[in-house]
């Protein structure tokens, strides 16, 4: 069964709403500009569409209740801008469609099979935003192939028109969209103090690695120095900071990119090329910096967390491991003082131990997730008993790891004295065990042990260690309440124990 991600998503207020789709607007609007001052110079198609990214990272950040404003904003600039460069209004119209329709169809992909809260920090988190880019670009550059040809070139090869448009597309997406993604994680959750300035430290120096590249002579077949020259930059920037901080520096490139070649500056720009060889090498340059920052910034962030979590693991096991250990010693420091042959307290202590190994064992095979009341009974109790002098009822209950563990001891000391000297020495004798809980926020837990058919019993004057135990140790650890009576017909013993949860018991208890 697949778990989705809890939703993050709130319904934004009118006023937001509105000037979320203005800020839109006017940020896609200058994006497409710089888009489309290419146009004269590359056969009419647009080579970069950043604009593109603009929207579906915005709409992945802010979730479902941003459809609305981030999609009038997008169909708004998009028809401004091709009108200002003298497109006819049935073609800006369409391509406002094709614009406006594609970060809707990236946020979905994002939310079916990620969720929402969406994150750079996994691999394939990464890796399933490319892939949505992928997807969108190739069906939103179906129509806007379709458009081109209706209202703009009649004459446009179908293939020609459809590539421009996925790739111009399926980059934007690619280049943008992690780095607004990432800085949205990066308001809800700052990063700490050393490493905003390590991160400020890498971008002051890829600033200056683009203006050395920039500036120096180069040859046309140097043409991807820039590329080597950067990627160190870059692996420093994935693999000392956050994913959201590698995607910005990632963008910084390819917003570099996308300028020197539309501009003619730098080796991107270099009039030795053709334009279509200039725009191809930009579009290898700004895939590979792209995914290769973000992938390898996603891999560090996965072997942090699993460093993080191997640490959290060793700290709980060494918390788990000492409690253990201190059970242990009190076990053998009160067995020994309870007197006795060597080979009583040999018995004694292995029986002990072997409470607290079984009830680990249930707690291991859960993934300390809690243990069920019922089989917690059975286990203690298999050894001695059978289902002839043994009875449940109650309804199904899980228990924490504390509970499990103080519980165990009790029922192991109360199974053993009853095995010694109560109901379980004699062939007719019989506990049955029930339980119930009070529903409600302050719930508490009732378990009644009753030994019936056994010998009489007589109240000893003097406790041991295990009468002791059960009387002490659900009141020391769970701040429970025991009440061990000696009523001659059998020993009985009632235990409450307060939960920190809602207990919802079944309509019909179960006879088991």
């Amino acid at each position: 069964m697949k778990v989705r991600h809890q939703k993050i998503d709130s319904k934004l207020p009118w006023i937001g709403a509105i000037g979320l789709a203005l800020g839109v607007g006017i940020l896609y609007f200058f994006a497409a500009q710089l888009s489309l001052e290419l146009l004269v110079y590359h056969d009419g198609f647009v080579a970069f569409w950043l604009a593109a990214g603009l929207s579906a990272g915005l709409l992945i950040a802010i979730g479902p209740s941003a459809r609305l404003p981030i999609t009038a904003g997008v169909m708004a600039a998009t028809m401004t801008a091709n009108i200002v460069n003298d497109r006819n209004v049935w073609g800006a119209a369409a391509y406002a469609f094709c614009n406006a329709a594609e970060p809707l169809f990236v946020a979905w992909i994002i939310d079916r099979y990620f969720g929402p809260g969406f994150s750079l920090g996994r691999l394939h988190n990464v890796l399933g935003l490319m892939a949505a880019a992928v997807v969108a670009a190739a069906v939103s550059g179906g129509g806007g192939m379709v458009a081109y040809k209706v209202f703009q070139s009649p004459t446009a090869q179908v293939w020609t028109t459809w590539y421009h448009w996925f790739a111009a597309d399926a980059l934007g997406i690619a280049a943008v969209a992690p780095a607004v993604i990432g800085i949205a994680e990066a308001l809800r959750k700052p990063a700490p103090r050393r490493e905003m300035i390590e991160w400020v430290a890498a971008l002051m120096t890829l600033t200056v690695t683009i203006i050395i590249v920039l500036l120096s002579p180069y040859e046309p077949w140097q043409v991807v120095r820039p590329n080597i020259l950067l990627f160190p930059v870059l692996l420093w920037l994935a693999s000392r900071c956050q994913p959201a901080f590698a995607a910005v520096g990632a963008f910084i490139v390819s917003l570099t990119i996308v300028f020197t070649t539309t501009f003619g500056i730098g080796p991107l720009g270099n009039p030795a090329f053709s334009i279509g060889n200039r725009i191809l090498a930009a579009h290898i340059a700004i895939a590979a910096s792209t995914l290769f920052t973000n992938v390898l910034a996603a891999l560090f962030a996965e072997r942090r967390q699993a460093h993080e979590h191997q640490d959290l693991l060793i700290s709980e096991l060494n918390h788990r491991v000492k409690n253990v250990l201190a059970r242990v010693a009190a076990v053998l420091n009160h067995t020994k003082r309870s007197g006795g042959t060597v080979e009583e307290f040999i018995r004694s202590v292995e029986g002990r131990i072997q409470s607290m190994v079984t009830a680990h064992a249930l707690l291991t095979q859960s993934r300390w997730h809690g243990v069920a009341l019922i089989d917690l009974l059975r286990r203690q109790l298999a050894p001695y008993t059978n289902d002839a002098n043994i009875s449940f009822e109650g309804p199904d209950l899980t228990l924490t790891s504390g509970e499990t563990q103080a519980l165990a001891m009790v029922i192991h000391e109360l199974v053993t004295n009853a095995v010694k000297y109560g109901a379980l020495s004699s062939p007719g004798g019989s506990v049955p065990i029930s339980w119930n809980c009070t529903a409600g926020d302050l719930a508490v837990l009732t378990i009644v042990w009753r030994e019936v058919r056994g010998p009489p019993v007589v109240a000893s004057v003097q406790f041991g260690y295990g009468s002791n135990l059960i009387r002490n140790l659900i009141p020391y650890e769970l701040g429970g309440a025991v009440e061990l009576t000696y009523p001659r017909d059998g020993v009985c013993c009632k235990i409450e124990i307060p939960l920190k949860r809602r207990c919802f018991p079944s309509a019909e208890p179960d006879r088991r």
